[in-house]
């Protein structure tokens, strides 16, 4: 999950948008950020996510934009040691490519401000995601210029929706080095595969040959987090998945997902999504 700036697809560069269906083991392990905006719609697999700086969940169904050079990774959950397979469609779009083809055709200031807004991350619901994974499945087999016009489909839709939310907080801005990121790279992935267990400070910053004040200042400076709070959304996200699925006690679920008390994961659960456990619970089944 190394935060790199990636080359996507070859050819990108000397484009506007490229498409891509992938079915892979797994989705991609490396943490990383690029220029082009990326939509992805998932349609087989889930897991947990890192965007910006939101950490939850993700499951089939789900249709997320990621605007320019915002860090983010999903990585797949493990069933009995061994990961489903990953499917998902994306569809990249060059931002300042667009922007200048289009800016011939129409006026571009609701565009440039969408791509701004996408920066923070957005996830669609309702109708408007309904719209756009159709379109996204015909784009990914259009050809010439059926394609292009299935193009301008989308981003009217994206252009005219207010079915989103958005995932990273306001004033998220990474802080990522690819020099130095080596280290946030292996302890994401550990808090991934082990926040069912008893996570210690000393160990990880052991394991990043760092000092535990020196590892604590080095993480929040680079996630605007501190490393507890980051323990706390992952096991927060694995709970609400738990209470969604409505097969164990609350009380059961929070021994599950890492926490040692009753008392302390209700804290944590309503410090991270405002809300009790039960409160959650009510509003998913009521």
């Amino acid at each position: 999950m190394k935060p790199i700036f990636a080359r996507l697809i070859e050819g990108l560069d000397t484009k506007a948008y490229a498409t891509r269906a992938i079915t892979r083991p797994v989705f991609s392990t490396e943490f990383h950020f690029h220029w082009a905006c990326q939509m992805t719609y998932i349609v087989k697999s889930e897991g947990k996510r890192i965007i910006g700086d939101n950490v939850d969940r993700f499951t089939y169904d789900e249709l997320t934009f990621l605007g320019s050079n915002i860090p983010h990774v999903w990585h797949n959950d493990k069933k009995n040691n061994e990961t489903e397979e990953a499917k998902s469609l994306a569809l990249y779009m060059d931002p300042d490519s667009l922007l200048t083809s289009c800016e011939k055709l129409f006026d571009t200031k609701k565009l440039e401000h969408f791509f701004n807004q996408s920066k923070r991350g957005l996830i669609f619901y309702g109708q408007t995601k309904e719209k756009l994974k159709i379109k996204l499945q015909e784009i990914i087999v259009a050809e010439d210029i059926k394609k292009t016009i299935l193009l301008l489909e989308i981003i009217d839709i994206l252009l005219h929706s207010t079915e989103f939310e958005f995932l990273s907080s306001a004033g998220y801005r990474h802080n990522y080095q690819p020099e130095d990121t080596e280290r946030i790279d292996r302890v994401f992935k550990y808090v991934f595969d082990n926040f069912r267990e008893d996570i210690l400070l000393d160990e990880v910053s052991e394991m990043c040959s760092m000092s535990k004040h020196a590892f604590c200042r080095y993480f929040k400076s680079r996630t605007q987090k501190t490393f507890i709070e980051f323990v706390h959304e992952v096991r927060v996200s694995e709970a609400c998945k738990l209470i969604a699925r409505n097969k164990e006690q609350i009380n059961n679920i929070a021994y599950q997902c890492g926490f040692n008390s009753l008392s302390h994961f209700n804290k944590t659960f309503k410090y991270v999504k405002g809300i009790t456990p039960s409160q959650y619970k009510e509003q998913i089944f009521k």
